[in-house]
């Protein structure tokens, strides 16, 4: 299946203004090589500046970063086993000089009807933040449940005025008052995955730092190996509607089960590890006798 695109940017997009606010985005990668020039693309025309902290990628992501002209710096920082991606983001933050940053990942998309609204957004000097949402998709299709309708997180910010923790599933920190930060209405566009098989390998990565976090929270039991991943499908699956997604909301929703049985079973045989077990030394004098 073809991977979704959004719209193309024309210039009548782009809000013309006498001045405005710059806005900048920042973006960790790791061989990124085939999202680059697309997640380039639809942010050149109207972005000031874009950072990419590049996690020491062996592919083409820096060459085509860096190809791209004046408005894209790469910085090149391994990922930190202790700050994880947070580290990454705020390395960006620091090296970034727009007025407004817009946090971003490769395979996200800001279509038109969204860049109007950010461009407008950021004029207003009542708010130092914005939440917005996301449509998700999932093996190229828009998710409408299943939990992926509840992304809303502020995550365009003015420099200076956030940051970002933990290692994994970051999170964007804002450091101000309630009635100053805004919610946008339109969607960022989140592609996800290009195939099953590429979901499949991210989780795997992020099964041992689930299970670090698990392990400093719960001794792990038998049943916590059935129930918890029972939960998890049910809870996506039917509580956050995730069968009016058909047969990939299904396919989300066990997944999410295994990742939470992987994760549970890593903290089990690490409670519960044993020595290896090693045979028995053999008997000099039986060794003889045979």
């Amino acid at each position: 299946m073809t991977r979704i695109q959004t719209p193309p940017i024309s210039t009548s997009t782009v809000v013309e203004r006498t001045y405005r606010p710059t806005i900048g985005v920042v973006v960790i990668s790791k061989n990124e090589e085939r999202e680059m020039p697309s997640f380039l693309a639809h942010l050149l025309p109207w972005v000031d500046e874009i950072i990419i902290v590049d996690d020491t990628s062996t592919d083409g992501t820096q060459a085509l970063a860096r190809a791209a002209g004046a408005k894209v710096r790469v910085i090149e920082q391994a990922l930190h086993p202790t700050y994880g991606f947070a580290g990454q983001r705020n390395r960006g933050i620091a090296a970034a000089t727009a007025d407004w940053l817009l946090h971003m990942d490769m395979d996200e998309r800001v279509p038109p009807d969204l860049i109007m609204e950010i461009q407008q957004a950021i004029c207003n000097p009542a708010r130092d933040a914005y939440r917005y949402r996301r449509l998700n998709f999932f093996l190229h299709r828009p998710m409408r449940g299943g939990g992926w309708q509840t992304w809303n997180k502020p995550q365009l910010a003015r420099r200076g005025m956030h940051q970002f923790e933990h290692a994994v599933h970051e999170e964007c920190i804002i450091q101000t008052t309630p009635d100053r930060m805004g919610q946008l209405q339109h969607q960022m566009w989140h592609l996800n995955d290009e195939n099953y098989n590429e979901r499949m390998r991210k989780s795997f990565q992020y099964s041992q730092a689930e299970a670090d976090k698990l392990l400093t929270r719960r001794q792990v039991r038998w049943y916590h190996l059935l129930a918890f991943p029972f939960w998890q499908f049910a809870r996506l699956y039917v509580g956050k509607a995730g069968f009016r997604d058909g047969t990939p909301g299904l396919l989300a929703a066990l997944h999410s089960a295994c990742a939470s049985f992987r994760a549970h079973a890593l903290v089990w045989d690490q409670q519960n590890a044993l020595p290896r077990p090693q045979p028995p030394i053999l008997n000099k004098r039986v060794a003889r006798s045979q």
